[in-house]
């Protein structure tokens, strides 16, 4: 049975609401109004998420709506402790707001949101404080997020592998965070920035009312666990107004069509049965794409998915390099061997042909450019250190 919010979690809801219907009725119930645990910090995250469409509607006077907002959470937020920024959720911990949402306390509608919530928000989240390519949180989070792509592009996936999938992003997203974000100022600072680019509409309002949240949090807990509790508020709230910034679907479209020109040009000299898995990847991504535009959706699952397909196009066209390389090996391998000048040392042979077998092994089982990038470091290498050992 579902955990129902204490009456005093009610009543600060019920007052939200009526703040935000009188500031224009524009503004989803912000999660630090929620009793602090799990189940009502998803549900309000999934309620949120469900107010896009009237937040579509331009907002008058959209500044002052959001102080009026604000001002109502001040006493609740002041009570917040360090402790509260954090939950324990299986084996892993998750800062609150908890945004991944379980079908079976809520509706499989708001399970995919959280979903697609989530996928927005890593990618604001690299964008904020990006962290080097080669990094394991960073790998993590990107062959997470292609993954959680893919499940929402299968209309026959099972709910619960959504709601898995959504749990391992937002982990994900989580240690992605906390390797990037020293202390509380670095967020401090995010969020001055963001207040000063917001815009004077119904998106800009939810951004300043996302810096508003994270910054009464803050105020009531400024240790790291604090900060990126805070600042996982602003995430969300800024994927909720990316939902609803207007589009053109050519931006997208443009985009694919430039990326299959490129590839069909490069796959005539190379050997395609070698990138076969990557472009399996990027052809999967890509239908995702298509297939959300088909349905005409929301801007947020529009992003997610093309997060998706430049980051398989990424990979596919690193290995398409990789297959070239390999290509211009391969005829070193019929070097002659011998000890006459001129000749190769038959293990030095064999070592060369140790590597091309590696390289194409990673072609098979790499996913992101990083590491197709290595594989091709390692060729490079070794093809070197082999002409290095012609006999003068």
């Amino acid at each position: 049975m579902e955990k129902k919010p204490s009456s005093h979690a009610r009543k600060w809801s019920a007052a939200v609401v009526a703040t935000a219907v009188l500031a224009g009725g524009v503004y989803a119930v912000p999660h630090i109004f929620a009793d602090g645990s799990p189940e009502s910090e998803a549900k309000v995250a999934a309620s949120a998420d469900k107010t896009a469409s009237t937040k579509a509607s331009p907002v008058p006077n959209a500044a002052a709506s959001v102080t009026t907002s604000v001002s109502a959470s001040s006493t609740s937020t002041a009570v917040r402790t360090a402790s509260a920024s954090v939950t324990k959720i299986g084996n892993a911990e998750v800062y609150l707001p908890v945004i991944s949402i379980d079908p079976k306390k809520s509706s499989v509608t708001a399970t995919r949101a959280a979903l697609i919530d989530l996928e927005v928000m890593t990618l604001r989240a690299v964008e904020h404080f990006p962290l080097d390519t080669s990094e394991k949180a960073y790998a993590t989070l990107t062959e997470t997020r292609n993954r959680a792509v893919e499940v929402l592009s299968d209309p026959n996936a099972p709910i619960d592998r959504i709601y898995s999938t959504s749990r391992k992003l937002e982990e994900s997203l989580d240690r992605y965070n906390g390797e990037a974000i020293s202390n509380a100022n670095a967020v401090k600072k995010v969020l001055a920035d963001a207040k000063s680019k917001s815009g004077n509409n119904a998106a800009g309002a939810l951004v300043l009312q996302g810096v508003a949240e994270a910054q009464n949090k803050l105020s009531a807990d400024s240790t790291k666990d604090g900060a990126l509790s805070a600042y996982k508020q602003f995430l969300l709230r800024e994927s909720e107004a990316n939902d609803i910034t207007a589009f053109r679907a050519s931006d997208y479209t443009s985009v694919l069509k430039q990326y299959e020109a490129n590839i069909k040009a490069r796959t005539e000299n190379v050997d395609e049965d070698l990138v076969e898995d990557l472009r399996d990847s990027f052809d999967t991504s890509a239908a995702a794409l298509e297939a959300i535009l088909d349905r005409t959706s929301g801007k947020n699952e529009l992003d997610a998915a093309q997060s998706g397909v430049e980051t398989t196009y990424a990979a596919l066209n690193e290995g398409l390099s990789l297959a070239a390389d390999i290509k211009s090996a391969e005829p070193l391998l019929d070097s002659p061997t011998g000890k006459e000048k001129g000749q190769y040392a038959a293990s030095a042979v064999g070592t060369l042909k140790r590597a091309i077998g590696k390289a194409e092994r990673a072609l098979e089982k790499s996913t992101t450019a990083e590491q197709v990038k290595e594989a091709s470091s390692d060729l490079s290498s070794a093809v070197s250190e082999f002409k290095s050992k012609r006999n003068t």
